[in-house]
C-alpha cells in the first residue's frame, strides 16, 4: 500500500526509524504497551447555539482528537468556524495520543466527547464499566504486514515471527488474520512499544514481517518489502478494526440535543473530506494537526480511502445481533482478555448497550 500514518496517526520519521534500527540489533520486542497522556493545552473554537433548530443545554465541549499528519472530521470542524457554531457548543479541542489514556480521562470527567478510538480500548472501557457509547464510525486503520518479497503465502510464515505494536488495533487485526490462515500457533507476534522499533526490527533481520503503517511501511517497500495483506483485506476476512467517535453516556442519556447537533456536524465535516473542496480542509487543519499544512494534503489524500464513506455508515454502526461493529467488538473483548486488560468477556448484550446510533440514523435522515 501506498499511503501515509493517519490512525493511531502516529508521526513516524526515518530519523526515529534509523535510530530505533540501532536498538533492535541489540534486542527485539518490548514487554510493555505503548500509552501516553493528552496534552494540556488545547485550541477552542466555536460559539452560541443560533445555528441550530433545538438549544443544547451544554454550552462547552471537550474533545479530544489525534494530532499527526491527517486531517479528520474534528479538525475540520475546528479550523471551520462556521461548522463549530453548528454544534451550538464552545468547543475546547485536546490533542490525544493513546485511546486507552483519553477514555480514562473521560471516565474522569476529562471528554465530553473522543475521536478516532479503535477497537481494544473502547471494548475494555466498555467492559471496565466506563459509561461511554459510540455514537459515529470514522475509519479503519491502514497498516499493512510488510515481508520480503521471497514470501508471497501466508502459509510461508509458518515458525517465523512478525511484529507489531503491541495491544493495539493493529495488533487485534494481525492476530485476527493469522486466526483465519490456521496460523495462530505456527507463527510469533512479537509486540513492540511502537511501530517503529518494529520496523527497525525486520529492517535489522529481526523479523519475518513487520505490521506497520504510513511512512514506516514506504520505507520498508523502499527496502524491498511487499504488504502480504493489509487492515482493509483482514476487515474483509471478519476483524475490521474501527476508529470511532464516543461520547458519555450521560450526555447521550441526558443531553442527546448537545450530541445530535454534534453528529449532525460530523456529517457535514465528513462530507466537506471527500467534497471537491476537501485540500482545502486538509490543508486548513494542518494547524490543530500540529504539521505543514503540505504534508497534511498529501497524507490525508493518501489516507481517504480508509474513511467509511457517509453511505456506508449505518451498515457498520446499526444496533442488532448482525451488526458489524458489534460482531467486531464481540472478537474484540476475547482479544483484551487474553491481554490482561479486563477480568471477563462482556455479553453481547452489554457490548451493544454502548453502540448508540440514533444520532447517526437522524443526521443522516436530515433531521438535524
Amino acid at each position: 500500500m501506498d499511503h501515509l500514518a493517519r490512525t493511531p496517526r502516529r508521526l513516524l520519521g526515518g530519523a526515529l526509524l534509523a535510530a530505533a534500527v540501532a536498538v533492535a540489533t541489540a534486542a527485539c520486542g518490548s514487554g510493555s504497551s505503548s500509552s501516553s497522556t493528552s496534552a494540556s493545552a488545547a485550541a477552542s473554537s466555536g460559539s452560541d447555539s443560533s445555528s441550530s433548530s433545538s438549544a443544547a443545554t451544554k454550552s462547552n465541549l471537550s474533545v479530544g482528537y489525534f494530532t499527526g499528519l491527517v486531517a479528520e472530521p474534528e479538525t475540520v470542524i475546528g479550523s471551520v468556524s462556521s461548522l463549530a457554531k453548528q454544534t451550538g457548543a464552545s468547543i475546547k479541542w485536546i490533542p490525544i495520543t493513546a485511546g486507552a489514556t483519553a477514555l480514562a480521562e473521560m471516565r474522569a470527567g476529562a471528554f465530553d466527547l473522543v475521536a478516532g478510538v479503535g477497537n481494544p480500548p473502547t471494548v475494555a472501557a466498555i467492559a471496565n464499566s466506563t459509561p461511554i457509547d459510540v455514537i459515529w464510525a470514522q475509519s479503519f486503520d491502514a497498516d499493512g504486514l510488510m515481508v520480503p518479497k521471497s514470501i508471497t503465502s501466508p502459509s510461508q510464515l509458518a515458525g517465523k515471527t512478525v511484529g507489531d505494536l503491541e495491544g493495539s488495533s493493529e495488533d487485534y487485526e494481525l492476530r485476527g488474520w493469522l486466526s483465519v490462515e490456521g496460523l495462530t500457533k505456527k507463527v510469533t507476534v512479537l509486540g513492540f512499544a511502537s511501530e517503529q522499533t518494529a520496523a527497525a526490527a525486520y529492517l535489522a533481520g529481526k523479523l519475518a514481517g513487520a505490521y506497520v503503517e504510513g511512512a514506516l511501511e514506504q520505507t520498508l517497500q523502499s527496502k524491498g518489502a511487499h504488504a502480504l495483506t493489509n487492515a482493509k483485506a483482514i476487515a474483509d476476512l471478519g476483524y475490521p478494526s474501527l476508529d470511532v467517535l464516543v461520547a458519555t453516556t450521560q450526555d447521550v442519556k441526558n443531553d442527546p440535543a448537545t450530541v445530535q447537533k454534534y453528529v449532525c456536524t460530523e456529517v457535514a465535516a465528513t462530507k466537506d473530506l471527500f467534497g471537491p473542496d476537501n485540500k482545502t480542509y486538509f490543508a486548513d487543519s494542518a494547524n490543530l494537526l500540529g504539521v505543514p499544512a503540505s504534508q497534511a494534503v498529501s497524507a490525508t489524500a493518501a489516507y481517504l480511502p480508509y474513511y467509511i464513506p457517509i453511505s456506508q455508515e449505518l451498515h457498520w454502526l446499526s444496533g442488532g445481533a448482525s451488526s458489524p461493529i458489534l460482531a467486531s467488538y464481540e472478537k474484540t473483548a476475547l482479544f483484551d482478555k487474553a491481554q490482561g486488560r479486563i477480568p471477563s468477556v462482556p455479553s453481547a448484550a452489554t457490548l451493544a448497550a454502548h453502540i448508540d446510533s440514533t444520532s447517526a440514523v437522524n443526521a443522516l435522515a436530515g433531521k438535524c
